[in-house]
């Protein structure tokens, strides 16, 4: 009663600190929210007023914006053009909701896993604060970010449905159909959807499934990829692959890991060494678990997990080592790196496991804590910079329309100042003008 009496105190200040990182993850995605039509949301609202206008509502949702089929945001710029005018609501509301999914999905694994419920009550909010970290506003307050969270959310959802050790439950077969569904939905949010099939039949494997159900999953993702690749532009990826490209490609993986921190010039270095660490644990755990017999199924997802952000990273950085290499880490793939600190996060619980019940109880406890606010004060300074963003973004929107033309706009409107032009002139004609968010 004592010892129980003794948790209590930790798991409550967790939950509070849970709490309180979710409540300011709302209220960034409220304040750093981006909702006029710069960049690619400018081609969006062309492209949907030209093909709606036309009737093409197959040509709408099929054709790729550049390697990309996406198909949910254009129907959720579809919705939100004819409900709301273009205001951003049906990206928030849904992104809202997948975040929420993946939440719940985490959490039911986690409760339902054989670890003692201490383990459980301190692996829930640590996963809930990684699943809300400030640089992932974007993706639910910018349209034009909503696909990667689609991707990796319907990845999560992929992953969590594939249950293979429980061929005896009468609604296996259910789960993982909803499962190689979900991967198949994944790719519709961007390309690197594609992905999850790799990390897919690795969990299959690995979950005992048997060979007809491991089997069924590479040729439904096999003929998957070949329709969706199907006349797709191909991504500029370069074709020498001399040493010092790889060595300037191996270095965009271990920055891609080490976002949000690698998405300020000041802090790469650091973040390099973050995203390092990342990918060695992230290899250890693969390795591990791919060689072990018996795992569990928290270890396995954990894995997997990994698994289709390491692929992500790989192919991000085949495909942009060489764009934009003037530009830091793009913030815009924070989202598929929560994806790996999730996995691991889920790996390790056995060993969080047997710390919790070793003779320094209570010392761990004190570094989780201390861990926790040190993520939220960190989370505070990156919602900052976010929020200021924003601003410059819609500053540059207003000035734009007002008929000012600045240098800082090629960043913050549009990189081609014609097109812009030509953008905003189509944007006045079908009446989708707005100055401010």
């Amino acid at each position: 009663m004592n010892s129980t009496y003794q948790k209590h105190p930790f798991t409550i200040a967790l939950g509070v600190i849970a709490a309180a990182n979710s409540i300011l993850f709302v209220y960034l995605v409220e304040k750093a929210s981006i909702r006029v039509p710069v960049y690619d949301l400018l081609d969006w609202l062309q492209f949907y007023a030209e093909r709606s206008k036309d009737g093409d509502w197959l040509g709408y949702l099929w054709t790729p914006h550049n390697e990309h089929r996406m198909v949910f945001s254009r129907i959720l710029l579809a919705l939100d053009v004819k409900w709301f005018g273009d205001q951003g609501e049906t990206f928030a509301a849904s992104g809202f909701v997948l975040l929420l999914g993946m939440a719940a999905s985490i959490c039911w694994k986690i409760l339902k896993s054989d670890l003692s419920i201490s383990p459980k009550l301190t692996a829930i909010p640590i996963a809930v604060l990684l699943l809300t970290p400030a640089n992932t506003v974007i993706t639910v307050g910018m349209q034009t970010m909503g696909g990667f969270l689609q991707t990796s959310s319907l990845g999560l959802f992929s992953l969590v449905l594939l249950d293979g050790a429980a061929d005896q439950d009468p609604y296996s077969r259910y789960r993982r159909a909803g499962a190689i569904a979900c991967a198949c939905l994944a790719g519709f949010g961007d390309s690197g959807g594609l992905l999850i099939w790799p990390a897919l039949m690795w969990s299959a494997w690995k979950g005992g499934l048997r060979w007809c159900w491991i089997v069924g999953i590479a040729c439904v993702g096999t003929l998957f990829i070949a329709v969706y690749l199907w006349n797709l532009p191909s991504p500029p990826v370069s074709r020498f692959m001399d040493f010092d490209h790889l060595i300037r490609s191996f270095d965009y993986v271990i920055r891609f890991l080490g976002l949000p921190w690698s998405h300020m010039h000041e802090l790469v270095w650091p973040a390099r060494l973050i995203g390092l660490s990342i990918f060695f644990l992230g290899s250890l755990a693969f390795v591990c678990v791919s060689l072990r017999v018996c795992v569990s199924i928290l270890q396995r997802l954990g894995v997997a997990l990994i698994l289709f952000s390491f692929l992500i990273a790989s192919a991000a950085a085949l495909a942009r080592v060489d764009v934009a290499v003037d530009r830091e880490m793009p913030i815009r793939y924070g989202i598929f790196v929560v994806l790996a600190h999730l996995g691991l996060l889920l790996w390790s619980l056995d060993f969080l496991e047997r710390l919790w019940h070793g003779a320094h109880r209570r010392s761990f406890q004190w570094l989780i804590l201390a861990i926790c606010l040190t993520w939220v004060g960190q989370q505070i300074v990156i919602g900052q910079f976010a929020v200021e963003e924003a601003k410059r973004y819609k500053d540059a929107w207003s000035r734009f329309v007002a008929g000012d033309w600045t240098p800082d706009m090629l960043r913050y409107v549009y990189p081609d100042r014609e097109r812009a032009q030509a953008g905003l002139t189509y944007l006045r004609t079908i009446g989708l003008l707005k100055t401010t968010d």
